[in-house]
């Protein structure tokens, strides 16, 4: 079989053997065969004549072996893109660069989605601005009470808002609800939630067995701005999926990197990690075609497509997003002369 030489060889097995059995100083040698006096040493003292393999002995990972098995396991189990696995294991580690992790795909034999995975994923329906997937998350119990994270999230831009709140209950959904309306730039023109009884009561049965036909008052409020309220399939989070990997992404960012004395404390973080998200932080699921990575970016992108969807444009709408810095319980309401 024909031997299979490094790139850089400047011997073969048969000058090697020669070097080898040579009783002629390694100068003489080297002059003769054009090598060097260290490469004539080698093979001198050398018994195998084959290439060895240049690989180290021991390879130093910048990873370690958890945080390899850790991006394997999200990778695998989401099939999230590298910059969404690089954000998770940067909370984590803020060191861990992305080329590290992309690494770690190439050697796990990740790096790309299976076709039965592409087949199964589902692709959003192309929405304009205006679609928004609410969810409320739990927070740490501070101050004596226990605390609620009410989130939502637009469809096509990404735009983020959420505010905490003391309990799970509809009148709270339905300030939260008022409270998006006055921040999203845009109309709102859907909801998806969950069946929780803040939401819907979908699920309220009578003694009798009968289901409740009573709008609930997160419904009332959508029938009176002309909203629509969609109800994802009751033990099914994922057709809510997209507010419940943004619950992930606050969270890693804040309430499971932080410690907290206090609620006033946890609450500057969280709309510090707002701000954050909506001018700064790059989205790998934007629209390819938008041509944008932020979802700041993706407001701009669409109030030149579709500015007649719009209430107040993009700079009005940085100037609200930066007031989150100096007032952490934001309260907005439009000012006269506003559309």
């Amino acid at each position: 079989m024909k031997q299979v030489y490094h790139t850089n060889a400047t011997t073969n097995i048969r000058i090697r053997s020669q070097i080898h059995q040579s009783h002629q100083t390694n100068r003489e040698l080297a002059d003769i065969y054009n090598i060097s006096t260290t490469t004539v040493s080698k093979w001198r003292h050398r018994t195998c004549f084959q290439d060895k393999s240049s690989r180290p002995h021991t390879i130093h990972y910048a990873l370690t072996s958890l945080e390899q098995t850790l991006i394997k396991s999200i990778r695998t189990s989401t099939w999230w893109s590298l910059d969404e696995v690089c954000d998770i294991m940067q909370s984590i580690r803020p060191s861990i660069s992305k080329s590290s992790v992309y690494r770690t795909f190439v050697r796990e034999g990740i790096n790309k989605i299976p076709e039965k995975e592409k087949e199964k994923a589902k692709k959003f329906k192309a929405y304009e601005p205006g679609y928004l997937h609410i969810d409320v998350t739990y927070l740490p119990q501070l101050d004596g009470k226990k605390w609620y994270l009410f989130v939502a999230i637009d469809r096509a831009t990404r735009v983020l808002f959420y505010d905490i709140y003391p309990a799970k209950t509809a009148d709270n959904a339905v300030d939260f609800i008022n409270k998006c309306k006055a921040f999203f730039p845009f109309k709102i023109t859907h909801i998806l939630t969950d069946n929780g009884l803040e939401f819907t009561n979908a699920l309220l049965m009578s003694k009798k067995g009968e289901v409740c036909t009573k709008p609930s008052k997160v419904d009332e409020l959508c029938k009176k701005e002309n909203i629509e309220h969609r109800l994802t399939k009751p033990n099914t989070p994922k057709t809510n999926g997209m507010v419940e990997r943004v619950n992930g992404i606050i969270k890693s960012n804040t309430i499971l990197k932080e410690t907290y004395s206090s609620k006033q404390e946890m609450t500057i973080n969280l709309f510090k990690f707002l701000v954050f998200y909506l001018l700064y932080r790059k989205h790998g699921s934007l629209r390819r075609e938008l041509g944008v990575r932020t979802p700041f970016g993706a407001v701009e992108k669409w109030f030149e497509l579709r500015p007649e969807i719009f209430r107040e444009n993009p700079c009005q709408f940085k100037y609200k997003i930066l007031s989150l810095q100096q007032n952490f319980k934001p309260s907005f309401h439009q000012q006269p002369g506003e559309t």
